[in-house]
C-alpha cells in the first residue's frame, strides 16, 4: 500500500474503479483528518461529524462509481466540496428544528428564565454558526477562499490552483472577503464568545 501514497490521485482513482480497494483506502487514509476537521468546524458536534463524514464517502464512491469525480483532477478539494454540501445540509435541518422546538415550547407557556438564557457553550456555538451563515452570504469566490483556507486548511498556492488564479489574487480574495465579512458581523452585532 506504501507504493499507493506516492501515486497522483488521478492513478489511485482509476486504480480504485478497476477493483482495486486499496486504492480508495490509500486516498482515505492521505485526506480523513483534513477532510474530517472541515466537516466538525461546520457542525461543532462529534457524531453528526462522523455520520457526515460516512455519508461524503459513500457519496464519493457513489459518484465514482456513476463516473463522475473531480473535475480538475484534485480528490481532496472535491470530497471537501461534498462535505459541505452535507454540512449545509445538515445545518439547514438542524436549524429548522431548532425554530419547530422553540416555537412548541414558547406556546408551552414556560417562564423559567433561567431556561431561557443560552448556555455560554451555546453562546459560542450559536455565534460560530452565524459567522458560518454570513460566510455563505460572500460572493462565491470570497466565500470560497475562506472556506478552502479555514476549514479546509488549504494554502494558498493550493487554493490558486484550485481557482486558477495566481496566489496574489488569492490573497487579494481573501483579504476582501474578510474585510466583507468583519462588515456584516459589525452590521448583524455578531461576535465571537
Amino acid at each position: 500500500m506504501k507504493h499507493h501514497a506516492e501515486m497522483p490521485d488521478e492513478k489511485l482513482i482509476q486504480f480504485y474503479l478497476n477493483s482495486n480497494p486499496t486504492a480508495l483506502a490509500t486516498l482515505t487514509d492521505l485526506y480523513k483528518d483534513r477532510i474530517y476537521n472541515s466537516i466538525y468546524v461546520m457542525v461543532q458536534d462529534k457524531y453528526a461529524a462522523e455520520e457526515i463524514f460516512r455519508k461524503a464517502f459513500i457519496s464519493i464512491i457513489n459518484n465514482l462509481m456513476a463516473g463522475k469525480n473531480a473535475e480538475d483532477g484534485n480528490f481532496l478539494q472535491w470530497a471537501i466540496q461534498i462535505a459541505q454540501q452535507l454540512c449545509m445540509e445538515y445545518n439547514r435541518k438542524t436549524n429548522l428544528a431548532t425554530v419547530i422546538d422553540a416555537n412548541t415550547s414558547s406556546t408551552a407557556g414556560s417562564n423559567d428564565i433561567a431556561a431561557s438564557q443560552p448556555a455560554p457553550d451555546v453562546m459560542y456555538y450559536e455565534s460560530h454558526a452565524k459567522i458560518r451563515n454570513m460566510i455563505n452570504m460572500l460572493p462565491e469566490g470570497q466565500r470560497e477562499v475562506l472556506v478552502l483556507n479555514h476549514y479546509a486548511g488549504l494554502s494558498l498556492r493550493d487554493i490558486a490552483t484550485r481557482m486558477k488564479c495566481s496566489v496574489t489574487t488569492a490573497l487579494d480574495t481573501m483579504k476582501t472577503g474578510l474585510d466583507n465579512l468583519r462588515k456584516l458581523m459589525t452590521e448583524q452585532e455578531v461576535w465571537l464568545q
